[in-house]
């Protein structure tokens, strides 16, 4: 720099604005001057207006390195305020990606829908995985909470079945193991089992029975009122109960009196008090409870084997200060080995085990979020190489503007930060519009399926998720962005501004990036169909399962018979049987029958068994049990295989019979005839034992789902093991909920007071039992759709640039006498080299990674090989005619043309 130009300069620090703006003026003006004389003279490509715009923003980068003008007074106050300097540069780079964008609107809309596409769907899902497995439960220290259950290697009870508790083990945990602060009981009674009585029809809500600790155990006090005690379990101290926040709302028009007050049940001709009303938002342990009771229990029953037999309680425990889960699960082991002593006729393999509250509310649904997470993370994976090979494709274009950025000055690190600064800038479009779709994508999934569990909040875009998508668009960017900047910072200066103003073909390496990302699409793409494909089929399979009963044309109502109108056995079976007539006598009602429990509702109790004559060391294990009636197996067509149902000689103080199922007659008769057999529900049966004569043989149900094997179950006679509540079911000969105003009539012509608990279709109970599945195959679905979708998009694309970029090659070779033919076939091999090998790295990941759905697959396994070649296939047929098209409309112009282009 010249000393005249430092004076100068110095001088203009302290003019007049208009003299420093005059400067810069005369400045730009002056360096766009000398590189248009540099054209002129053959010393740079002809100028576009692109390469003008980018001499002007050079020039204003000169100008503030130089110092001159107001860019000197600009220089001279960021270097007082230290990083202002760098703010500066980011304002100007944003500038700058702001202005590239809104000029290329096609691309940047392209590149903007891609990533919203995959930013909102693991927005979506992880929405799902915060609700469940990060967000803080609704507890004081929920870290020290642990739910207990039970295990028996004779029936098979494992960890992971986490089976529900008999109360009297229970209750001598709580006594004994001195790690648990405390241990509180709760029997979830589901949705709709509780019938509050009103002076219209009956409300439902769903209920739950309660030891009065359990409140204190979770570390939750009501809003209002109190919580229940532990004296209140027992039946000496009366029935009282707590309501949720929404039913105090919605029943009670939030009154503060409502403590104190008295709530009928309608089912059971009940009342219990009402003593306090939870915080809003507590529904614990399902999102649908509304009323929590006190069990009631007599302090006798402490005593009956029964108590300590069935296993029908979930137990919460609160560890004690300073205890660890490893100290607590070895002080339960000595209890439990100390209960298989002292009661070995229902405790001899008995075993316990805890986990934390958390790890068992998500165990039904952890496996099937770990899936979908790192679905959309590849998604989100193959997005970005979408987007990196568009903006690849626009670096090529621009190979003359960065040159010539190179070339005034520009270093390649303040080059690849501009380049980086617009791939940020996509990615915050493409996550503010992933945002969107994932709230959309959120309430889609709601209205899918609840994809419920207990005590799990409702799935929103809070705090956390909202950070969640922040983070991934900013990765987002960086990641499709990197490999744009390292091309753009490439190659040499002077070859690209003399060879790009020829039009010369992309250089190798290049090409060798996007090939690779290509590939890296088809691999991505493969492995996403791969899971959906498997999902697809296995689906299919379940679906043609035979649930072993009507599923068509069926209806279930739920009725609970009160005690105080009926108060003794035979009153209760008369209505029962009264009930059946009526409804029989209905039209559009051709069979009516009673079960204690639908097929596939997942609820039964089960014990072992001997038959008369068997061996003191054969023991049957496990059976599964449910009382009925005839018009039971007749409404929903459940074939008699051998002997008869039951009859109207099989009453309650008639010889007991029993009806089997083929599992049972398999399992435990093979190569016997079981009709005329007798069993007792007895480890050790003895002559006192309570005999029962197997009568009758009916097909196999499906009792937990259809993709769970049918097991052994024996069916009792309605009549012999009555109950108040049960499932009155249908044959219709019209649409099942057609029939229910009928129902409903027939019900208050014989009590007013007796309401429906729940209603029905059996198509619904089937369709329910595939929920799981269906959720994770529609999202799976969606997400492999998606990625075939941008996957040809990418292919497609980067062959239709690397033919327009060989288009003047294309020319030479079809005038020195190349067919198209050869010329389309030459192209195809190098796309269809780039597809295999996309291909074969695929296929090699999806065979490791598609065992994360083992669990979730019927009939066929993860490595299931139609599966795969159909897979293949259609991969392989789309990545080809993406590849076609744009080849053969290259191979379709006139040599000529082709040797006159650019």
């Amino acid at each position: 720099m010249s000393r005249l130009q430092t004076v100068v300069r110095a001088m203009l620090r302290w003019a007049p604005r208009r003299f420093r703006d005059r400067y810069e003026q005369e400045y730009l003006a002056t360096l766009t001057r000398r590189a248009e004389d540099a054209v002129a003279r053959g010393r740079l490509p002809a100028l576009s207006l692109a390469v003008r715009e980018v001499i002007g923003a050079a020039g204003l980068v000169l100008r503030l390195r130089s110092g001159g003008g107001r860019g000197a007074g600009q220089v001279h106050r960021m270097k007082r305020n230290g990083g202002a300097i760098m703010l500066e540069t980011v304002r100007q780079d944003v500038r700058f990606a702001v202005t590239t964008l809104r000029r290329n609107p096609g691309f940047a809309a392209a590149a903007v829908a891609v990533l919203a596409l995959g930013i909102g769907a693991n927005t979506a899902i992880f929405s799902a995985a915060n609700a469940f497995l990060f967000r803080p439960l609704p507890f004081a220290e929920p870290d020290r909470l642990v739910l207990l259950y039970e295990t028996n290697p004779e029936f098979d009870w494992t960890v992971e079945q986490a089976v529900q508790a008999a109360p009297a083990n229970a209750l001598d945990w709580r006594e004994q193991v001195e790690a648990f602060a405390d241990v509180a009981l709760y029997r979830d009674l589901g949705v709709d089992d509780v019938a509050i009585r009103t002076d219209a029809d009956p409300v439902l809500v769903g209920g739950t029975t309660v030891t009065g600790n359990f409140f204190s155990v979770l570390g939750v006090q009501p809003v209002l009122g109190r919580a229940l005690r532990w004296e209140e379990t027992w039946a000496d101290a009366g029935r009282v109960a707590v309501i949720s926040h929404d039913l105090w709302v919605s029943h009670f028009g939030a009154d503060p009196s409502v403590v104190g007050s008295r709530l009928p049940l309608a089912a059971s001709d009940e009342e219990v008090d009402i003593v306090g009303v939870m915080p809003a938002g507590f529904a614990f342990p399902n999102d649908r409870t509304d009323l929590w009771y006190s069990y009631g229990w007599e302090r006798s029953a402490l005593e009956a084997v029964s108590f300590r037999r069935a296993h029908w309680v979930r137990p919460v425990a609160r560890l004690a200060d300073g205890v660890s889960l490893e100290e607590a699960d070895a002080q339960l082991q000595v209890v439990v080995r100390r209960l298989q002593e002292d009661f070995p006729e229902t405790n001899r393999v008995m075993g316990a085990g805890l986990m934390p509250v958390r790890d068992f509310l998500v165990r039904e649904v952890k496996a099937s979020l770990v899936v979908l997470l790192g679905a959309v993370a590849v998604l989100l994976l193959l997005a970005c190489a979408n987007v990196a090979n568009l903006m690849l494709v626009r670096a090529n274009d621009r190979t003359r503007e960065m040159a010539l950025r190179h070339a005034l000055g520009a270093g390649r690190a303040r080059v690849a930060r501009q380049m980086l600064t617009e791939s940020v800038l996509l990615a915050g479009l493409g996550g503010a519009l992933g945002l969107v779709l994932g709230w959309l994508g959120v309430r889609g999934m709601s209205a899918l399926t609840r994809l419920g569990i207990e005590g799990a909040t409702t799935m929103s875009l809070d705090a956390r998720v909202v950070g969640f998508t922040v983070l991934v668009a900013g990765l987002s960017g960086v990641l499709f962005g990197t490999a744009p900047a390292i091309r753009s910072t490439g190659g040499d200066v002077h070859v690209a501004l003399t060879e790009g103003g020829r039009g010369q073909s992309t250089s190798r390496r290049g090409a060798r990036v996007a090939g690779l990302l290509v590939s890296a699409e088809v691999a991505l793409a493969l492995l996403l169909v791969v899971g959906a494909g498997l999902m697809i089929r296995s689906f299919w399979l379940l679906r043609s399962v035979d649930p072993g009963f009507r599923v068509e044309g069926a209806l279930a109502v739920e009725v609970a018979v009160p005690s105080t109108r009926y108060p003794d056995r035979d009153q209760v079976l008369a209505f029962w049987d009264r009930l059946t007539e009526a409804l029989e006598a209905r039209p559009g009602i051709e069979r009516a029958g009673t079960v204690a429990r639908l097929p596939l509702d997942g609820a039964s109790w089960s014990s072992q068994f001997q038959a008369e004559g068997w061996p003191p060391d054969r023991v049957g294990f496990e059976i599964l049990h449910r009382a009925a009636d005839a018009g039971y197996f007749e409404a929903l067509d459940i074939p008699l295989v051998r002997g008869r149902l039951f009859g109207p000689d099989d009453g309650p103080d008639d010889p007991y019979v029993v009806v089997i199922n083929e599992t049972f007659a398999r399992e435990y008769f093979p190569g016997e005839d079981p009709i005329g057999q007798r069993i007792a529900y007895d480890r050790a049966a003895t002559a006192e034992s309570t005999w029962r004569e197997i009568v009758g043989i009916v097909g196999d149900q499906h009792q937990e789902s259809p993709g769970t094997p049918a097991r052994a179950e024996v069916f009792e006679s309605r009549n012999q093991d009555w109950d108040r509540g049960a499932w009155l079911v249908m044959k219709t000969s019209v649409e099942p909920l057609g029939v229910v105003p009928a129902v409903r009539e027939a019900l208050r012509e014989m009590d007013p007071q007796i309401p429906l608990v729940d209603v029905r279709p059996l198509r619904d109970v089937w369709s329910a039992s595939l929920t799981s599945q269906r959720f994770v195959l529609v999202l799976l679905g969606v997400f492999g759709a998606a990625a075939l979708l941008l996957a040809t998009v990418g292919i497609y694309g980067v062959t239709a640039q690397v033919a327009r970029r060989r288009t003047q090659e294309i020319g030479i070779r079809m005038a020195l006498g190349a067919g198209a033919t050869q010329v389309l076939g030459l192209m195809l091999r190098q796309g269809l080299a780039v597809i295999g090998l996309g291909i074969a790295a695929g296929l090699g990941v999806a065979l490791l990674a598609t065992r994360a759905l083992s669990s979730m697959l019927y009939g066929i396994e993860p490595t299931d090989p139609a599966t795969l070649a159909a897979v293949v296939a259609l991969l392989a047929g789309v990545a080809l005619l993406a590849c076609y098209v744009p080849a053969r409309r290259a191979t379709a112009v006139d040599p000529v043309t082709s040797l006159r282009a650019e």
